[in-house]
């Protein structure tokens, strides 16, 4: 599910890839700061051998993913006016890209997840609370 604000802008993106039945899949577009896929490989399936070559990318906001592993999480998604959009529950195995905008996430019960941003980051200068 893609959650956008008022002019389309994309602020979000829940996953739940319980379902997928494809062996790759993924979720964002190449386009954005970060790139988010699932794989379901088989025994010997290889990805082949590779490394990522050297880049200057310019990126101006930190996106986030969260992937709960057990729990429940409330995710309130607030546009660029930091009006709030939607609000919505994360639960086992899902995740959720956040892309634009601000964010709230609440814990609805005793819950285990894993976060991934861009770095370096520095608190101080890359967070704003409201």
């Amino acid at each position: 599910m893609k959650i956008y604000d008022k002019r389309n802008k994309l602020l979000a993106i829940i996953i739940d890839p319980s379902g997928d039945e494809s062996s790759k899949n993924f979720y964002t577009e190449d386009s954005l700061d970060i790139q988010v896929a699932s794989f379901k490989l088989k025994k010997d399936d290889n990805i082949d051998r590779h490394y990522h070559l050297s880049q200057n990318r310019s990126i101006n906001t930190t996106s986030e993913v969260i992937y709960v592993i057990s729990g429940i999480l409330e995710v309130s998604i607030y546009d660029d006016e930091m009006d709030l959009v939607k609000t919505t529950e994360i639960d086992n195995g899902k995740i959720i890209v956040l892309l634009s905008g601000g964010h709230e996430i609440k814990t609805i019960e005793d819950s285990n997840f894993i976060e991934v941003k861009q770095g370096p980051y520095d608190e101080e200068n890359d967070k704003k609370r409201f």
